[in-house]
């Protein structure tokens, strides 16, 4: 998105859009793993995220007792099942529009993979 300097009355418009949390994400992202539901289902997924920092990296989970809340909505857009070359069913995968309604640390694949869903190719929260 170009909105000029970024001092610009544009810039800080949109800027204030995010701040007053006015702005609507929505991200389209593909799932592996069963259905999240049929075409046209919606849900929401509602858990509290800690971050735990490693030597060099951190990670977020899904805590019950301590973290901040995080919620996002989720709408399941299409399912899609390959079958293998021998007719036995190869995979499956969701096509799901995300709205994260908070805006925490790698919610959106953190809450995909807490639903035995991760993000297709996610090597630090899928199982691939």
């Amino acid at each position: 998105m170009a909105l000029g300097t970024q001092k610009s009355t544009s810039a800080n418009y949109v800027l204030a859009q995010f701040a007053g949390r006015l702005a609507i994400k929505c991200y389209h992202c593909l799932c592996s793993g069963n259905d999240l539901g049929s075409i046209g289902s919606n849900a929401v997924r509602s858990a509290r995220l800690s971050i735990v920092s490693g030597n060099d990296t951190s990670r977020t989970f899904v805590s019950t007792a301590d973290g901040q809340e995080a919620c996002t909505l989720l709408f399941v857009k299409a399912c899609y099942h390959l079958t293998g070359l021998d007719g036995t069913q190869d995979g499956s995968f969701t096509f799901v529009e995300v709205r994260p309604l908070t805006g925490r640390t790698h919610q959106i694949r953190v809450h995909l993979a807490s639903l035995g869903r991760p993000l297709v190719s996610d090597a630090a929260y899928g199982n691939q």
